[in-house]
């Protein structure tokens, strides 16, 4: 059954027009991601759908809408498949029930970033999630290209940043990696990667300029899900809804083609699936380049190998999941992240 899954790439989180902070519209976002191979993209405007009469098929990318509700003082939340906007609310949990209540997802947004006060004039505020007592969201996006880059950077270090724009936004947020281990350990949590992508010109002499390349974003945090459906919106949405995802950070490879999948007697599940554990389960981890590859259990690493594939038996059950790493530019950088297999 492995063979039949397709792999299709998506950024999510891009801000358009209609957010009030970036001058992208529609045919910029549809350049960049055709430019870089993108199968799907998600607009999530602040606080807006303006967008969703857009939603369709551009020739090859499929083109889907949803909001970041965005109060001001922080508790950020990505809804996605919803049609009708949700207003900013003080409450956090309110905000999550109604995404719920339209039957769709919800993922917390840039958890811990507490904003950039070292790059004036941008000057970046922060945004927290501010209330983990909290139920009922769909995830957490456990990369952040705009925010985990751009809470490091300085002054000094942005041109060298601008130039290689994969040499510092190359890591999640650590505090956003162990919330997301603690909350797989209670309940399963979808993680997905975004790119936060906003379009910002600044005028230099009678010209304007981007203050940071708009196609960048379409070439840093990619989520990948897995299918053996075409695909479409409901799909697109199924898989990220079951788990059936991973993050990449592009900048270093394509990994369309990467697996982990666990397999039994007589099941088998891939990420983001629940089965139960049996003697003799194994689980194996394809990647179409060669990387350190490293399993982690409830949070905690327990094999680590380089090559193309790793397999591995299972002596116990657990919340399992990967993480890849790349060596570039004299380090080794987080390539892949997959959702966990759940071992009851």
């Amino acid at each position: 059954m492995l063979e039949r899954l397709s792999d299709y790439t998506g950024v999510i989180h891009i801000h358009t027009i209609h957010s009030g902070d970036s001058e992208a519209q529609l045919e910029d976002i549809l350049t960049c991601a055709e430019r870089f191979g993108v199968d799907f993209v998600i607009i999530t405007d602040h606080n807006s759908l303006e967008y969703k009469s857009k939603e369709g098929w551009y020739d090859n990318i499929l083109a889907l809408v949803g909001e970041e509700v965005s109060p001001p003082e922080g508790n950020h939340y990505l809804a996605l498949n919803i049609e009708e906007l949700i207003e900013p609310s003080d409450s956090p949990q309110k905000t999550i029930n109604r995404v719920r209540e339209q039957g769709g997802l919800g993922f917390i947004e840039h958890p811990f970033f507490y904003g950039n006060h070292h790059i004036h004039p941008f000057n970046i505020s922060p945004s927290p999630w501010k209330d983990w007592n909290v139920n009922g969201f769909t995830g957490i996006s456990i990369f952040n290209y705009t925010s985990d880059g751009g809470e490091r950077m300085r002054i000094y270090t942005f041109p060298i940043y601008y130039a290689f724009p994969g040499l510092d936004k190359d890591r999640p947020n650590v505090h956003t990696i162990k919330k997301w281990n603690e909350l797989t350990s209670l309940r399963k949590t979808v993680g997905i990667g975004t790119v936060d992508a906003h379009l910002y010109r600044v005028d230099i002499g009678p010209f304007r300029a981007p203050a940071w390349p708009f196609s960048y974003y379409f070439n840093s945090i990619r989520t990948h899900i897995l299918s053996r459906e075409k695909l479409s919106s409901t799909t697109v949405y199924s898989a990220i809804r079951d788990g059936h995802c991973y993050i990449s950070h592009n900048y270093l490879g394509n990994p369309k083609g990467f697996l982990f999948w666990a397999e039994s007697s007589d099941s088998s599940a891939i990420m983001g699936d629940t089965i139960s554990f049996k003697e003799g389960m194994k689980l194996s981890i394809y990647s179409p380049l060669g990387v350190t590859f490293r399993l982690l259990r409830n949070g905690a690493p327990i094999t680590e190998t380089i090559g193309n594939f790793l397999e591995y038996r299972v002596e116990e059950p657990g919340v399992y999941r990967v993480e890849t790493y790349m060596y570039h530019r004299l380090l080794w950088k987080p390539w892949v992240f997959t959702n966990p297999i759940y071992i009851l």
